[in-house]
Formats: structure tokens, C-alpha cells, sequence
């Protein structure tokens, strides 16, 4: 029974419990004297071993209980994280959901298996609930500053008039059309915003890259990139201007006088 390696299932217990009855009968009847104190002696075997195996069973409900719980805090720890992305995704959250069922379904074993199965289907509905329900409205809000930032962006960094006036259209379309015309709901339903879903999942996560875990990093790059690409492009026009005044002054001053 030592080697049982606790926790296990029931059955697996029985059948370790059964092996190892089987076994302590056959050194006992080697071992055993006489007739007469054989019947007794062999009751007494009997209740040492039940005894040893409610221990086991009381172990073995014990382990199980404190596995389970484990496993059923860390998924209980990474729903909650993942209610909390920076940059909402469905597709991010599907993943980590069947990592944690598929890590709970594999670790969880013994007798307590069964009622941390309920706990834990009841956990994992209700997180993919309240995630859906926050998943639409984030990513309106989200999509609302991009188009801010592009407008920004379009204007004052690379002073593109079609980048910021498309900007300007996504921010209206957001905040006015969807106001009139569309609860946000409806919204919701429609096949134009699967779409705009369907291009946010591809952007934000993927297998190579984890945009949610990654976009501060990229966000600084591209801003030193920008300010570098601003002032150098500064420092060249500068150049520029200079450059031909210099040298209109130079001819102007060495040209011959006509009197």
C-alpha cells in the first residue's frame, strides 16, 4: 500500500488495498503456527488491515482535496488575469481557458476529482460570462483611441491629410453613427463588426505574437522611432534651406558690376 503514491482513484486504491491483503495472507500462512490460534490470528490480521486501510482512504481523501484545491486556485488566479488584459482578446482568452481545464482535467485525481469538477465548470461559465460581457465594450473604447491617436498621429507626427481625415471618420462613425442609429447592443450583432473583431483577433494575438504582452515595448520602439525620424528629418530641412542661401549669397557677391 506504500507504494500506491497518494493521490489516486478509488478503484486504483482498492486494487492496491486488495494486492496488498492478498500478499499479507500468504506471509502469514507461511509464517503461522498451529491451528488453534490460526482462526483468531487471522481476525486479527483482518481488522489491522481495514484499519490501515481507512488510514489510506483518509490519506488518500486528504491528498486529493489539497491537489484539486491547488490546481482549482491557480485556473481560479489565471481567469481572473485574463478578465484584466490591457488588450482584450477573445482568442487569448479561449487559450489560457482550455490550458486550465486540460492542466485541471490531468493533475486532479482521487475522490475529490468529482466535486472540484462541479466547482470548477461553475467557475470557468461564470469567468467566460463576465469576460464576454466586458469583451465588446472594451474593444469599442479601444477602438475609439486608436482613432484618436491616428489623428494625432496623421497630423503632428507624420502629417499625412488622408491618414488623419480617415481617422476622423472611424472617431465619428464610432461616437455619432453608432449613437443614432445603432445601440450598442445592435451593434454588437452586426456583420461589420465581426469583421472589425475578426482583424482585432488576428492583430492582438496570435501564436508568434502576443500583442497584450508586448505593446508597451512596442508602443516606447515606435515612439523613439518616430521622434528620431522627426527631428532628424528637422535637421535635414534645415540643411536644405540653408544650403542655397548660402551659395546664392556666395555668386551674388563674386558676380562682376556693369556700370
Amino acid at each position: 500500500m506504500g507504494k500506491a503514491g497518494l493521490p489516486v482513484s478509488m478503484d486504483k486504491l482498492e486494487e492496491f488495498h486488495e494486492l496488498a491483503k492478498d500478499e499479507a495472507r500468504r506471509l502469514f500462512d507461511k509464517q503461522h503456527f498451529g491451528k488453534h490460534h490460526a482462526a483468531q490470528s487471522i481476525l486479527k490480521l483482518d481488522e489491522e488491515i481495514k484499519k490501515i486501510f481507512r488510514n489510506f482512504v483518509q490519506a488518500n481523501e486528504y491528498q486529493s482535496s489539497k491537489l484539486c484545491e491547488a490546481r482549482f486556485s491557480e485556473c481560479e488566479d489565471k481567469m481572473e488575469h485574463l478578465q484584466v488584459l490591457k488588450l482584450p482578446s477573445m482568442a487569448k482568452f479561449d487559450a489560457g481557458f482550455l490550458l486550465c481545464n486540460q492542466s485541471f482535467e490531468m493533475e486532479c485525481v482521487g475522490p475529490a476529482k468529482e466535486s472540484y469538477e462541479r466547482r470548477m465548470s461553475k467557475m470557468l461559465t461564470r469567468s467566460r460570462a463576465l469576460f464576454i460581457k466586458e469583451y465588446n465594450n472594451k474593444l469599442f473604447n479601444w477602438l475609439v483611441i486608436f482613432s484618436l491617436v491616428m489623428v494625432v498621429i496623421g497630423r503632428f507626427v507624420i502629417k499625412f491629410f488622408l491618414l488623419e481625415i480617415a481617422a476622423w471618420v472611424m472617431f465619428a462613425f464610432l461616437e455619432t453613427y453608432t449613437r443614432l442609429f445603432w445601440s450598442s447592443e445592435s451593434l454588437y450583432y452586426n456583420p461589420v463588426w465581426h469583421v472589425v473583431v475578426s482583424t482585432w483577433e488576428t492583430i492582438v494575438y496570435s501564436p508568434v505574437l502576443d500583442l497584450d504582452r508586448w505593446a508597451i515595448p512596442i508602443v516606447v520602439m515606435l515612439s523613439f522611432v518616430a521622434l528620431y525620424w522627426r527631428c532628424l528629418g528637422g535637421r535635414k530641412g534645415i540643411g536644405r534651406s540653408l544650403l542655397p542661401l548660402y551659395n546664392g549669397s556666395y555668386r551674388s557677391s563674386n558676380r562682376p558690376r556693369t556700370d
